[in-house]
């Protein structure tokens, strides 16, 4: 009898250690499979869903997920539409721990200049938040052209539209200045 319940507590011994093995290398796979998401998989998962975010220099934004593109978010939150460089975020929240693969080979290269050149063809007063502090770093007008690595945008006043001689100024910013590109409700 004591060897019967010897043999039953080795065998227990070796069923558990085997179901820790297992329980072990399915914990590897699922961290070695989610060492490969991206946040724009984790966004395509939440399209349509709202999120929060901050971007550099304190800026908090939220805003429903509506497209995604190499390297930015197109975000709506009541009618305005945002379109974030992921290189401006610090933090975001409510993304969930689901993540979407990506499916669509193209638009995974449209990067932010496609964006922005649709704003150019539509003509769209946008209001654009630099990295910077202070009046200088809010600029609001309409894209006139956008090119790889930059987008001239034209000043005018606000209670005008966009015509030559309306425009004040144009001013040239660089991508990497771009914290987050809104419409304008209304203009």
């Amino acid at each position: 009898m004591r060897w019967e319940d010897l043999f039953a507590d080795m065998e227990a011994q070796l069923a558990a250690a085997s179901q820790q093995s297992l329980e072990w290398e399915a914990g590897e796979q699922a961290r070695a499979e989610y060492s490969r998401v991206g946040v724009v998989d984790r966004l395509r998962a939440r399209a349509g869903d709202p999120v929060r975010v901050l971007l550099a220099g304190g800026l908090p934004l939220e805003g429903r997920v509506r497209s995604l593109g190499a390297g930015w978010v197109s975000l709506e939150d009541q009618g305005v539409e945002h379109v974030v460089p992921l290189a401006a975020v610090v933090w975001w929240e409510r993304l969930g721990r689901g993540w979407a693969p990506h499916e669509d080979a193209v638009t995974g290269r449209l990067g932010l200049a496609h964006a922005l050149r649709a704003l150019a063809r539509a003509r769209a007063r946008v209001r654009i938040r630099l990295a910077g502090e202070g009046p200088q770093a809010v600029l609001e007008g309409t894209v006139d052209a956008v090119g790889r690595d930059f987008l001239d945008l034209a000043l005018y006043p606000d209670d005008d539209y966009r015509r030559r001689d309306s425009v004040t100024a144009v001013r040239t910013v660089p991508f990497h200045a771009v914290l987050c590109v809104s419409s304008l409700a209304g203009a």
